[in-house]
């Protein structure tokens, strides 16, 4: 969770249920070293890119009282503001709510590079909100000097090329219109060479420069409007089988141009196939099957299609490195990374900053880089977790929530009927209690603010009107949950991490799994290393494993003595005689 939330999570999970079908109002289920000068913003201007001969081309294809996502959203939701002046809606305004909060959607086409530049943009924001990016300068920069190195033998287009790494655990790969080109840490932890990564990236270039999303996407018509918004954009990255075969084969071309081995993408399809077949249960989010149709014909075709293709080996960018590319991803996170945040039996902690809370029991739990959710087993409630705003202090908080109150978030405004202040634990906070107005009807909802170690935090619990008794208490149990982490909590997670061990002579997986205390199961980490558990491995042979290491949150960054405001009485006073 980052510390600020996009003004668009507000009611979104109970807005696209009920608009989507408001009979049953249910909510959805939340299913040569190419040296470059710096690693971030990992942009690659279209100068960089030289347009080679026509081979390298490829055709577009067709504690206290009772016990205890982000969406892309409508545009230009129109509502009232007519209200008594006790300051609740009459009855007339929210009559005018509900006839007026209707869906009115703009209608996007990619009809030019242009297009596709403007809502790669847009979409790619979306992306980097929610899912997050790894901070990494030099794998970053390692990520990127690859695809320059691609782009050399692109199709040429108008696009500034960006290469980011999203703090993903499941191996995932996308390229949004324009350019901006996506790979996971889980994708990352999946590879097993340069060959491999630059065979991806050229795969994922060709979507973009061959413009496949434009022959997909009139996103406002053809996409829910009310998915989750990385969901929204994985499904601008959705192809189809025509256009995979024409971006293996485009990627192909282009990493053979560039040095490396045409077959790379072979091999990691089919690691992608059994990775298919092998559930790790780490994340529910997309990854790259889900909009990357695969099979094993594919990776068959693609093996097939690199025994044509002539090519010359050229050094890759990390082997000058001992363990070439495995040096470069020695200490990726594997799984839930304790920096964003992870559920612990029914507790959602946060290390880096310092607080828990218990969600419902039994209801479905989401965390992405922008809040926290969970949804009812009823899907007619949901209870959000989010960052407002900054402050300590009772007059702090109180600031927060006018502001909160007075805004409306995307054609919802949010009605008071009580507010009070109250403690949690020693921690100030202010209570809200009241509706909504949206184009599904009346909501209910229940919203506390409270400040912790200098940031404040809104915990909501949102229902349908006709649900309201039923979750009151359920909401005023999930504020009271709320509270800081003590020392022993701070310290008491791990982070699993890759690490790469050295096998004895003919040793087995299975005996080198136990020898280095593996934490992965035996079958992923076969899968993760293209090895049978029983294959007998010579001396030296470098094998990826899990190494559970203790986690240490982040410590806090002290202001900069520069950084200091001097006060207004020092600064205006004037200078003493001697």
């Amino acid at each position: 969770m980052i510390e600020k939330l996009s003004k668009t999570a507000l009611l979104v999970l109970l807005l696209g249920a009920c608009a989507a079908d408001s009979p049953q109002r249910t909510l959805p289920r939340a299913d040569g070293v190419d040296q470059v000068e710096t690693a971030a913003p990992s942009k690659v201007g279209s100068s960089e890119v030289e347009e080679d001969s026509s081979e390298a081309s490829t055709p577009a294809a067709d504690a206290g009282e009772n016990e205890s996502d982000d969406s892309t959203l409508r545009d230009e939701a129109q509502e009232p503001t007519s209200q008594a002046e006790n300051g609740e809606p009459s009855d007339q305004a929210e009559n005018d709510d509900e006839a007026e909060d209707k869906p009115k959607q703009r209608r996007v086409i990619l009809e030019t590079v242009y297009d596709d530049q403007r809502v790669g943009d847009d979409q790619s924001q979306m992306i980097e909100a929610e899912l997050g990016l790894i901070k990494d300068a030099e794998l970053l920069e390692y990520v990127r000097n690859i695809g320059v190195r691609l782009l050399r033998h692109a199709p040429a287009r108008p696009f500034d090329y960006e290469f980011q790494v999203v703090d993903q655990s499941v191996p995932n790969a996308f390229a949004l219109p324009g350019g901006k080109i996506y790979v996971s840490r889980g994708l990352l932890a999946l590879v097993e060479s340069e060959d491999e990564l630059a065979g991806v990236l050229g795969h994922e270039i060709t979507h973009a420069a061959e413009r496949h999303s434009a022959a997909r996407i009139d996103y406002s018509r053809r996409l829910n409007p009310f998915s989750i918004g990385y969901l929204r954009a994985g499904a601008i990255a959705a192809y189809s089988r025509d256009q995979e075969s024409d971006a293996d084969r485009g990627g192909q071309i282009m990493a053979a141009r560039a040095g490396y081995d045409p077959a790379g993408i072979a091999r990691f399809l089919r690691k992608l196939d059994a990775t298919e077949r092998y559930e790790v249960g780490w994340s529910r989010l997309p990854y790259f099957l889900a909009t990357h149709p695969t099979s094993p014909k594919r990776a068959a075709l693609a093996s097939d299609r690199a025994a044509s293709i002539s090519w010359e080996r050229q050094s890759g960018v990390a082997d000058h490195l001992p363990l070439a590319y495995y040096s470069k991803i020695d200490g990726l996170v594997l799984g839930d990374n304790p920096a964003g945040g992870l559920f612990q039996d029914g507790r959602f902690i946060h290390p880096d900053l310092g607080f828990s809370i218990r969600f419902p029991k039994d209801w479905t739990t989401m965390n992405s880089q922008e809040a926290v959710a969970a949804i009812s087993p009823e899907r007619d409630a949901q209870a959000i977790l989010s960052v407002e705003g900054q402050g300590e202090t009772t007059d702090e908080i109180n600031k927060v929530v006018d502001e909160f109150i007075k805004k409306e978030v995307d054609g919802v405004r949010v009605r008071i009927r009580e507010r009070r202040q109250i403690v949690l634990g020693n921690l100030p906070a202010i209570r809200i209690e009241g509706t909504a107005s949206a184009g599904i009807g009346r909501l209910a909802h229940q919203m506390t603010f409270v400040a912790h170690d200098g940031l404040i935090y809104r915990l909501s619990v949102l229902s349908l009107s006709s649900s309201a008794t039923k979750y009151r208490g359920r909401g005023r149990a999930f504020a009271h949950s709320f509270r800081p982490l003590n020392q022993e909590g701070l310290y008491s997670l791990a982070v699993t991490r890759l690490r790469i061990a050295r096998a004895l002579q003919s040793e087995t997986l299975q005996a080198l799994s136990i020898r280095t205390h593996n934490e992965l199961e035996l079958v992923f980490t076969g899968v993760m290393n293209n090895l049978y558990a029983s294959t007998n491995l010579q001396k030296g042979t470098p094998v990826k494993i899990g190494l559970a290491e203790p986690y240490l949150p982040k410590p806090k960054e002290e202001p900069e003595l520069d950084e200091v405001e001097a006060k207004p009485e020092d600064s205006e006073k004037p200078a003493q005689s001697p």
